[in-house]
């Protein structure tokens, strides 16, 4: 070998092998990069499973905690509630009305009562507006089913339901007892509630209230809506229907309003006032 040969070899050699090796570090970090890549990508399209189905069991159970929460705090608060019940003639005009506006205050006690503010003759005179009509707009109309007798009643869960662009547990409510038409004071709701699935909070009840007897009681529809961010109470009681007597039909409708809720600070028991109804 010549010396130029030699010499190129002594000065180029050295280059040579740092080229490969920087060529080998690059092949390195490209097919590091490109794993890593691929581990974000798998990453990336993972989802995970979706959450197990709750059991009946557990829906009816979450809706009586979150239902007990709000009978809660709803005994903490008093409201305005404004009563329209009419009678509707042939023609769809109003026959007749009956008018019961209140406020439910708090005693010194901290029992809950009722001041009636305003309350008019009744000008209805195909029905009589009863204790019992006047019981329910104040029990079963306002909140559904008396979760402090849940021995009362037999609730089945139905599946769920998209009500006012939200889904809805529907849960059925049916008294695990007759009604007995010979004691009347003991009222049932029975029909369906609708509850939220991500809070349990109730959405709206629908349904009637027995036993019956002699009377005639329509299916109601009682719409809960936000008072503040934590709380849902009723705002709106209604009901539209044919009631079937022996001797004659009569178009009977309610319209019940709920508002101006205010926090009470002490807890109360629920109690009823001027149970007596005007004709």
């Amino acid at each position: 070998m010549s010396k130029s040969v030699s010499l190129l070899t002594a000065i180029f050699g050295p280059l040579a092998i740092a080229f490969l090796c920087a060529c080998a570090i690059s092949a390195q970090v490209q097919a590091a990069s490109l794993k890593n890549s691929n581990i974000l990508s798998v990453l990336n399209d993972f989802e995970p499973p979706p959450p197990m189905p709750l059991s009946a069991k557990a829906i009816i159970a979450a809706f009586l905690k979150s239902e007990a929460e709000t009978r809660d705090a709803l005994n903490q608060h008093t409201f305005k509630r404004d009563v329209v019940l009419q009678t509707i003639g042939p023609n769809g005009a109003v026959t007749g009305e009956y008018i019961r506006n209140s406020q439910f205050l708090f005693d010194d006690r901290g029992n809950r009562i009722e001041r009636v503010i305003y309350h008019p003759s009744s000008t209805i005179r195909e029905l009589r507006v009863t204790k019992e009509d006047i019981q329910d707009l104040a029990g079963a109309q306002l909140l559904g089913v008396d979760i402090a007798e849940t021995g009362k009643y037999r609730l089945n869960y139905l599946g769920t339901e998209l009500v006012d662009s939200r889904t809805a547990f529907v849960i059925d409510v049916a008294s695990s007892t007759t009604p007995d038409p010979q004691n009347m004071k003991a009222r049932f709701f029975v029909g369906r509630v609708w509850v939220d699935t991500n809070t349990f909070r109730v959405i709206k009840v629908k349904g009637i209230v027995e036993p019956q007897g002699k009377q005639r009681f329509p299916i109601f529809e009682t719409w809960r809506g936000a008072v503040t961010d934590a709380l849902v109470f009723p705002n709106l009681t209604t009901a539209d229907q044919i009631l079937r007597f022996p001797n004659r039909d009569v178009h009977y409708r309610i319209n019940v309003k709920y508002y101006n809720y205010k926090r009470f600070a002490s807890k109360v028991t629920v109690t009823e006032i001027d149970p007596s109804a005007s004709e």
